[in-house]
């Protein structure tokens, strides 16, 4: 039985490293492409557009869940983020869904945590869909135009890096 264990385990190993740059989890990778437009209400009902960001702001998306640990391990790196470069031009985009919660846990878990970004909640899962949230954490990172730089099940280990990079006044896609 261990060795059965063990070959599915390195046959696993073996398709996931076989995933190409373009590819990840649910479908081709958005990097390099103009990340898909969405209008979505935060938590307040204000409704916000990701086109309002485009030739202004450089904007991280966040999918993640209430119940989610990984994501709530992410919290405090994210805050300290938006904290640090949001009135340079930094925007967080906290998006999730009726993803095993509804919109009381996810209200409730904002104010407890005091997420200073939108959180966005995609009611019909249309905008998770879209950019194939399909696990979380889930962050894609854009440039001020709207081109994908960063996609990935966790926030890089250069962080803050990439963040100060598409800053620049001088960078562009």
């Amino acid at each position: 039985m261990k060795h059965l264990a063990r070959i599915g385990f390195l046959a696993l190993c073996v398709a996931v490293s076989s995933i190409t740059a373009d590819q990840r989890p649910g479908g081709p990778s958005l990097v390099g492409k103009t990340a898909p437009s969405f209008v979505l209400p935060d938590l307040s009902g204000r409704t916000i557009s990701l086109e309002d960001f485009r030739g202004k702001q450089v904007v991280q998306i966040v999918g993640w869940a209430s119940w989610c640990y990984r994501c709530r391990q992410e919290i405090p790196r994210l805050k300290e983020a938006y904290d640090k470069y949001h009135a340079e031009g930094f925007e967080i985009l906290a998006l999730t869904g009726p993803i095993n919660q509804d919109l009381s846990d996810v209200k409730a878990f904002a104010r407890k945590n005091a997420l200073p970004y939108p959180v966005l909640f995609d009611q019909e899962q249309t905008v998770l869909e879209e950019y194939r949230i399909f696990f979380v954490p889930y962050t894609l990172l854009m440039d001020r135009d709207g081109k994908v730089v960063y996609e990935g099940t966790h926030l890089p280990n250069d962080y803050e890096k990439r963040i100060e990079k598409l800053l620049r006044p001088d960078r562009r896609a």
